[in-house]
């Protein structure tokens, strides 16, 4: 059962089945399931889309440049009032309830225009099967203006259940305004065998793959949808730090994934445990989000700007979900070593992957009208895709060089003849000096106006940074990485005795031994948990330090 409960506090003291956690919600399960109620819910019926027109019709707008559309949306008007059934119970509390049927749907969800309810009341939304339930949300999770939007669900059919006590101090107020219809496969329910989406090639590693190296860098990267003019888009995008390292949750991707009055969520981590994973979990989401700054162009104009968009996300990010402020450079320096670079993305919305570039040059060496961009060349390490749009390019550093606007390469086709076009983060940062804060990324990025080029990232839980942001020092060497927790160290040490510290990614100290230092030997951590660490042996003149990865 894949309840997706939010509050970790609730789900670590709870002895029951519940699985994963969701955009912030408190924990319960819907009264209907605990208390004896018609199980009879009235359903809306939605027509099934005519979806060989929709792909055709995908066929002609869709490319990088454009956001992956994956579904569309129906304008409606159903409140407590007007639609489902109320169940008054003995004392005096209300349940309504309202089911939907999308037929063929791949996935549902809904918007609230008006979400006003009391204190005590509560909401569940859940497949019939109870395969899949969220919530509960409160009048805690009502937004600025009023609305409410919770994620997406798999499949064709869904269920709103809303409790309210009798002694409320107030009549709850549900609107929903608008319903959304899949007819991608966004949580693969007519093949299991991956979750969101599906990538179109088969070139593209699993991001865990370079877990040992980049994991903070991965737990940057998100993809997300926006709803809005009547249908449902994806494109990926990351976290990212600013001067102040006040925890604003800031994300950038690509301006030509905004849409006017679009709803946004998020989907955090979700990504393949081992290299040759095909789904991983879709539960850890955040929704919400204001546009903080975007490179309005046009279409036609797009190459006269950088194409980028930052946004500020809205809703609360569950601390458990690890979730990493990536650092940036926004110098005009190209990104040297390429090898050593990286791109983060969803390919087609699958899960995340991981892509190294073999090489990166200005755009104008390729293009003449392109100067504002980086660009990439691809060998046979991964490429990108429709839905890989505004994801990340990562320099040897590790820090944000720009964004994905668009390109031609694709699994079939790599080398210089298909490149991929990074707008550039050192262009955004002024954007050609600008006047407006809203069209350049500096006031945000750099808000106390340091003069700062370059930052590291951070960890939005506190954890220690500048510890496992260093690089692997070259002399140690430790594999398998990843493995089980037996693990083998080489390296060149000073002297014969040494202490060899382990911290997980909170900072904590979770092993410390003496040990005898030889040119090659064994460290078992197989007592751990799965997850990443960093190991620190010091021989009394040097620090040696190496990430690694434990997957039970």
């Amino acid at each position: 059962m894949k309840h997706l409960l939010q509050s970790f506090i609730v789900v670590a003291l709870c002895f029951c089945s519940y699985a994963a956690m969701a955009q912030m919600s408190y924990g319960g399960e819907p009264f209907s399931f605990k208390n004896t109620i018609s199980q009879v819910v009235p359903t809306e019926q939605i027509e099934a889309l005519d979806v060989e027109a929709l792909l055709a019709e995908d066929e002609t707008i869709e490319g990088k440049s454009h956001p992956l559309r994956i579904g569309v949306t129906k304008d409606v008007n159903l409140t407590i009032n007007n639609s489902g059934r109320i169940d008054i119970l003995p004392n005096g509390d209300r349940v309504w309830r309202i089911a939907f049927h999308m037929d063929q749907a791949t996935f549902t969800s809904m918007n609230f225009s008006t979400f006003n309810i009391p204190d005590g009341a509560e909401l569940f939304l859940y497949t019939p099967d109870r395969e899949y339930v969220i919530g509960k949300f409160t009048n805690k999770n009502i937004m600025e203006d009023g609305t409410f939007y919770p994620q997406e669900l798999p499949g064709e059919d869904v269920v709103v259940e809303y409790y309210e006590p009798v002694n409320a101090a107030f009549r709850g107020n549900l609107v929903i305004n608008q319903i959304s219809q899949g007819y991608r496969d966004f949580f693969h329910v007519k093949d299991v065998e991956g979750g969101i989406g599906t990538a179109e090639g088969n070139c593209h590693p699993n991001a865990i793959c370079k877990d040992a190296q980049w994991h903070a860098q991965i737990n940057s990267v998100a993809c997300y949808t926006m709803t809005s003019g009547g249908s449902v888009g994806i494109c990926t995008g990351a976290m990212i730090n600013n001067t102040a390292r006040n925890g604003k949750q800031y994300f950038l991707s690509a301006n030509h994934c905004y849409t006017s009055g679009a709803t946004y969520k998020f989907y955090f981590k979700y990504q393949a445990t081992t290299c040759t994973g095909t789904n991983g979990s879709i539960l850890k989401t955040a929704t919400g989000a204001t546009v903080k700054a975007r490179a309005e162009t046009s279409e036609s104009a797009i190459y006269n700007s950088s194409d980028f968009m930052l946004l500020e996300i809205t809703g609360t990010i569950n601390p458990a979900y690890d979730v990493y402020f990536a650092g940036w450079d926004c110098t005009t320096t190209v990104p040297s070593n390429a090898s050593s670079c990286g791109a983060i993305h969803h390919p087609g919305g699958d899960i995340k992957k991981f892509s190294t570039p073999t090489q990166i040059k200005n755009g104008s060496q390729m293009y003449s009208n392109t100067g504002n961009y980086w660009g990439t060349v691809w060998g046979s390490n991964g490429t990108t895709e429709g839905g890989s749009s505004g994801s990340p390019l990562f320099n040897s550093s590790k820090r944000i060089v720009g964004q994905l606007q668009g390109g031609s390469s694709a699994c079939d086709c790599t080398g210089s003849n298909c490149p991929d076009f990074y707008g550039k983060l050192s262009y955004s940062w002024t954007n050609n000096n600008n006047s407006s804060n809203s069209k350049k990324l500096k006031p945000w990025l750099d808000p106390n106006n340091t003069g700062a080029t370059t930052l590291d990232g951070q960890w939005m839980t506190g954890a220690p940074s500048a510890l496992l942001e260093q690089e692997e020092v070259s002399q140690l060497n430790v594999f398998p990485n990843p493995s089980e927790g037996m693990f083998t160290i080489q390296g060149t040490f000073s002297g014969n005795d040494g202490i060899c510290n382990v911290y997980n990614l909170m900072g904590e100290l979770v092993s410390s031994k003496k040990m005898t230092l030889n040119p090659e030997m064994t460290l078992n951590l197989s007592h751990l948990n799965s997850g990443m660490y960093l190991i620190e042996i010091s021989d009394n003149e040097q620090i040696f330090r190496s990430k690694v990865l434990i997957n039970k």
